[in-house]
């Protein structure tokens, strides 16, 4: 009878496991450049791929393509609108323009009050000028009186003191409030810095309608230079300045062939009007020859002056009565120069601002 055999034991041993793993590890090594070659084709390819598809269609590449097409083919102005913008700036700068001259004016009215209140008042009511017209009143009297009976042509006797007392009146009140000469130079100097005011409102104006209506600045160089004036020089000269010169800030320089004539005439005779009124009027109570000795005056606004002292002298009130009557008087008169010498169309301080927005308006 055969005897069992002992089981065999299976497990490898520790060399056997150890041959084993070397075994695989070199296969693996003879492997690897088939394994990194296909995670290259099958993982790393296609991930560069995703980066590059990514940044394709990224929204940063459509809005820059977005930004040079707004920049290469921008919207055509509406210049009809341009145009209206223009004469609204035009309009705006002499608005502004007169604003100033009428703040100007008005301190420049105040100044003369003062000399009112300080000079001329005090003059005119002081006893001893009341005593020199008193008897400077007798002696004409006496001696125009006899030259009127001598010859009936010569004026009477209350026309040549009419005469007389109006004259001295309007000459001391050039020399003590008007000043003529002081006056023609400030008016002068004002009139050129209303226009300089109004070139500077003017070009700032101007400059902002590009801005506002995207306008490239080669179109609105182009446009500008087309809206000219012409200008005349003293010598004879004819010249054309465009818009662009102004709207570049040219200033006063720029247009002082057209604004200086209009400059000397501010003031010589800025109320022809007041004076023609005024001049009738005195021509009633004083004859004409008083009138033709007024209107040579630097100022005609002198004129009307003679007629506040008649307002007043047909009534013998003491000096007190007179006196704020007379000052109230010679205000309100002097506010009426002021609005003459703004306005004036033919030599207002506005008229040669007006010349130069009517020509360029003709332009547009």
């Amino acid at each position: 009878m055969n005897q069992p055999q002992p089981p065999t034991d299976t497990k490898p041993t520790y060399t056997e496991k150890t041959d084993r793993i070397k075994a695989w590890g070199q296969f693996i090594k003879t492997l690897a450049p088939f394994i990194w070659l296909i995670v290259l084709l099958i993982v790393i390819i296609p991930l560069i791929g995703q980066i590059f598809i990514a940044n394709a269609f990224s929204p940063k590449t459509v809005t820059s393509d977005t930004e040079k097409t707004t920049v290469v083919l921008p919207a055509s102005p509406d210049w009809n609108k341009v145009d209206a913008a223009i004469a609204q700036a035009l309009k705006n700068a002499r608005a502004s323009s007169e604003n100033y001259a009428s703040q100007e004016l008005a301190a420049w009215v105040d100044d003369l009050m003062i000399r009112v209140d300080n000079s001329f008042l005090d003059w005119y009511f002081g006893y001893f000028n009341q005593k020199q017209i008193e008897y400077k009143s007798l002696f004409v009297q006496i001696s125009s009186g006899v030259a009127h009976l001598l010859n009936s042509n010569n004026p009477s006797p209350d026309r040549k003191v009419a005469e007389v007392i109006t004259a001295d009146f309007q000459k001391e009140f050039a020399n003590r409030v008007l000043r003529p000469q002081i006056a023609q130079l400030k008016l002068e100097r004002l009139t050129q810095q209303t226009v300089n005011h109004y070139l500077k409102q003017l070009s700032g104006n101007i400059n902002n309608i590009p801005i506002n209506y995207q306008i490239p600045q080669a179109d609105w160089d182009r446009y500008l230079s087309e809206i000219a004036i012409t200008i005349n020089d003293t010598e004879g000269k004819i010249s054309n300045l465009s818009l662009k010169v102004l709207a570049a800030g040219g200033g006063y320089l720029a247009v002082k062939p057209l604004v200086a004539p209009l400059v000397l005439k501010v003031g010589s005779k800025v109320v022809a009007k007041l004076a023609s009124k005024a001049g009738a009027k005195i021509a009633t109570k004083t004859g004409a020859a008083l009138v033709g000795k007024v209107a040579s005056a630097v100022l005609d606004s002198t004129v009307g002056v003679g007629i506040i002292l008649w307002d007043i002298w047909d009534n013998n009130h003491t000096a007190n009565i007179e006196k704020p009557i007379l000052r109230a008087n010679l205000a309100a008169y002097l506010q009426e120069v002021k609005i003459s010498l703004l306005n004036n169309p033919e030599n207002g301080i506005m008229t040669a601002i007006d010349q130069i927005q009517s020509k360029i308006i003709e332009s547009i």
